[in-house]
């Protein structure tokens, strides 16, 4: 919290403690004696003294002194005296003003009071009345901090987006404080507690006393000119122990902060303890309340990153199972339906193949020449039965022609009849046997033509026709099962064999 502690009060008139006498009872018509002036009462002469002083002396007065007879009232207010060598001045405290010290007053104290002088006229008494209290030195301190602190405030030093983002997993920290004191073994055993593998580098400076500010600001230059040459720097620590506005007093130096602005390398403070605020607390990218709760909050415990990894593991197993498990979910679908495929594909292929091998054993040629010498027999026999049939009714016709011959008794019809069927009966056989010698000649060119397109001559000239167990052609690389007989049908006859490797 920026202290203020320079603005005047707004009522320093409160006299809560007393009730003021009034001038109601003053005469109208003052008196007045020739040789000396009109006479006053005591109530306008302290009046007269108020006004004096709030026309000769400033508003605001910062006094210093000792304080005698420090004293708290029932009500919550303090009535004391500063003094010094050779005066002492009546002071006032009011309640909430006491209750705004960061200090127990006590008698014998060296302070500054700021306040303003008025007149108490119910009694006469020139008072102090105080609104703040320090003890001695702090106030020519605490103006100088309030004065650097409006000027970098107004150049932008302590905006929030100016301030560099800490690394998550800082792995080189350099750290700037005293050789001296615990602060360097508490912020150690803090930082390697929380993460064994950080390596640290401890750049020792003075972080108090005259010469304290300038080695703060150029231990951080430094560390940002020779970061690369020792490896790499991902954070500054800059810290301190506890102590007075006076000890504290080289962090609120402007070289300093200008130091720490101009870093390129993050830098977070831990700086006396949890009340002190210094300047370079504000312009730091990270402010830690001590040293240790610096080291707390800028180095990160390994420990939640082991258990963030291991939820994250969980995770990631978690998905990857499931992923897995649709995965194969949809290579067994897949799987099903290329076996489904390819079943119907071979049953679709062994009926085509048992198809073409039936086609084949009905144009072997064997088949075909017994059928045409069947359908030639049938031919025959039907021609010669027609041929029986049709003698047989000519011969009918003959008798019955004879017979009406012979009743009309005209004999030399008949002789002519006979004679006109003699040359019949030389013509039917001779029709008969040239329907039949057609006939096999139609065979013969027949059973060429079946002989020319028959597998046989196929295999005479090379060739052969492997066929499986069953009798079915093996016409694919794929249908020869390893360890099966097959049977090879060649020109001259067939062989059998078994299966070993297929190519």
């Amino acid at each position: 919290m920026i202290p203020n502690l320079f603005e005047p009060d707004d009522s320093p008139d409160r006299d809560r403690g007393s009730s003021r006498r009034t001038n109601a009872a003053a005469p109208a018509v003052e008196p007045s004696v020739p040789e000396l002036g009109p006479i006053r009462t005591v109530s306008q002469v302290n009046s007269m003294i108020q006004q004096a002083l709030a026309a000769q002396l400033p508003a605001v007065l910062l006094v210093q002194g000792e304080i005698s007879n420090f004293k708290v009232y029932s009500k919550g207010h303090a009535f004391f005296t500063l003094k010094d060598s050779a005066s002492e001045l009546p002071c006032v405290l009011w309640r909430d003003a006491l209750a705004r010290l960061g200090f127990s007053p006590r008698d014998g104290l060296a302070v500054v009071a700021q306040g303003t002088i008025r007149v108490y006229e119910s009694q006469g008494k020139v008072q102090l009345y105080v609104n703040r209290l320090l003890p001695r030195g702090a106030g020519e301190l605490e103006l100088a901090f309030r004065r650097l602190y409006e000027k970098l405030r107004g150049q932008g030093l302590f905006d929030p987006g100016r301030k560099r983002p800490l690394p998550k997993l800082p792995r080189h920290v350099v750290i700037i404080t005293s050789l001296t004191g615990d602060v360097l073994h508490d912020v150690l055993s803090t930082a390697y507690r929380r993460f064994p593998g950080l390596h640290t580098m401890l750049l020792p400076v003075q972080v108090q006393g005259a010469v304290a500010a300038g080695q703060i600001a150029q231990a951080i230059e430094m560390v940002n000119r020779h970061a690369a040459q020792i490896g790499g720097v991902d954070l500054i620590l800059l810290v301190r122990g506890g102590g007075s506005l006076e000890d504290l007093w080289a962090f609120n130096e402007e070289v300093v902060a200008r130091a720490m602005a101009a870093s390129r390398i993050p830098i977070a403070t831990g700086i006396g303890h949890e009340p002190d605020t210094t300047i370079a607390d504000l312009v730091a990218d990270l402010r830690g309340s001590t040293p240790t709760g610096v080291a707390e909050l800028s180095i990160p415990d390994v420990r939640v990153f082991r258990d963030q990894l291991a939820s994250h593991r969980e995770l990631m197993q978690t998905h990857v199972s499931r992923l897995l498990a649709e995965k194969n979910h949809f290579l067994t679908m897949l799987r099903g339906r290329v076996v489904d495929g390819l079943r119907r594909a071979l049953a679709i292929n062994q009926r085509r193949t048992e198809q073409r091998a039936v086609q084949v054993r009905r144009i072997e040629p064997r088949h075909a020449v017994a059928q045409g010498w069947r359908r030639l027999e049938d031919a025959q026999r039907r021609l010669a039965e027609m041929l029986l049939r049709r003698v047989k009714e000519a011969l009918a016709g003959l008798h019955t022609t004879a017979g009406r011959m012979q009743a009309a008794s005209p004999r030399w019809r008949f002789v002519e009849f006979f004679s006109r069927l003699k040359p019949l009966e030389t013509a039917l056989p001779a029709a008969a046997t040239g329907r039949l010698e057609r006939a096999r000649m139609e065979l013969s060119s027949l059973a060429n033509r079946l002989d020319l397109a028959s597998p046989h001559r196929v295999l005479e000239r090379g060739f052969s026709i492997t066929m499986d167990e069953h009798g079915a052609i093996i016409s694919r690389v794929q249908q020869a099962v390893s360890g099966r007989r097959v049977t090879t049908r060649l020109a001259d006859g067939s062989f059998q064999s078994v299966v070993e490797q297929k190519k």
